[in-house]
């Protein structure tokens, strides 16, 4: 017998597809840097095939339409290359936000790379998830993102993949480095700029973000393919209760009379080419609870994110 597959020995490369489904060659794609990776190799809906018989018995189970799904985390941080007047580098993982119903935007005079949520027509991606010396490729793949920072540990985001069948196959090893991505810093007083609610600064202990995908697998007669069918995005928070005179969060919570809503802003990192944060210009908070972090309080509140000026509901950045 050969020796065992490690499980901790892998990578993943992704190349963005000219055409949906035409899987991009793995010379062309971009190694991205992960902590994390696992997938479910085949997929899909299954039906029995049933005879009538003279004894009780099972009965062969049939896939219908195959696919495969992959999870995927990286560091929430920069590219680690500081902006210039004339270019913006993207973090690698910039490659999988474009198969999630977002499109990238470099920004030369804010010093940004950002991605903004579309409703239209959007990227998908071929996947080659490599697991000690087998790959499988992933084309026409799209997918799902959320995301955490959460005080005293390092952020990140994680992507939920849905990628068209392919068997998984021997290959010789591949040499490679992840580029434009810089190490993540752990979620604190020191690293982190700022979080507000409205132009109000909050002493904030987490902050979660979930772009709120619907993915969804087709296979027609003529025709297979992932898409993206709608999406909803949501925030959650964790911060330092405020008292009233200083910001009536009850008033903020409220929407039996009237809905209230405001901005949202947070941004992590202090040395340009790994600054990472999230914008939500129209927020609406609500589902306030009571939570005892150290014997004083705070509050966890839910947020949905609204739209301002069409796709703009929740955009995440890196400068």
């Amino acid at each position: 017998m050969s020796e065992p597959i490690l499980q901790r020995v892998g990578a993943i490369f992704v190349g963005v597809e000219t055409n949906l489904g035409e899987a991009v060659p793995i010379e062309e794609c971009t190694m991205i840097l992960v902590t994390q990776q696992s997938r479910t190799a085949y997929a899909g809906n299954t039906v029995d095939r049933e005879r009538r018989t003279e004894e009780l018995r099972n009965f062969e189970q049939i896939n219908t339409g195959p696919y495969a799904t992959v999870e995927v985390t990286v560091p929430a941080s920069g590219s680690g290359v500081p902006p210039t007047e004339s270019a913006v580098v993207a973090p690698s993982y910039g490659l999988l936000m474009r198969a999630c119903k977002r499109v990238e935007v470099q920004d030369l005079e804010a010093g940004e790379v950002r991605w903004e949520p579309v409703s239209g027509e959007s990227d998908s991606i071929t996947l080659y998830y490599i697991q000690d010396g087998e790959m499988q490729c992933l084309p026409g793949t799209r997918g799902q993102v959320t995301g955490s920072f959460q005080t005293g540990s390092l952020p990140t985001i994680s992507f939920s993949f849905t990628g068209l069948y392919r068997r998984p196959e021997a290959i010789a090893p591949i040499t490679a480095e992840p580029i434009n991505q810089a190490d993540e810093i752990p979620v604190n007083y020191q690293n982190t700029r700022k979080f507000q609610i409205r132009g109000v600064d909050f002493r904030l202990q987490s902050l979660s973000f979930d772009f709120g995908n619907t993915v969804t697998y087709r296979n027609l007669v003529g025709y297979e393919g992932v898409h993206i069918t709608d999406k909803r995005a949501t925030v959650q928070t964790n911060f330092e209760a405020p008292r009233i005179g200083d910001f009536d969060v009850f008033e903020m919570n409220e929407s039996h009379k009237t809905v209230t809503t405001g901005a949202m802003a947070f941004e992590h990192g202090t040395e340009p080419g790994n600054i990472v944060g999230v914008r939500a210009p129209k927020t609406q908070f609500s589902g306030l609870s009571e939570q005892d972090s150290d014997n004083i309080m705070h509050y966890q509140m839910d947020g949905r994110c609204l739209p301002n000026a069409g796709d703009d509901e929740l955009v995440i950045y890196a400068k």
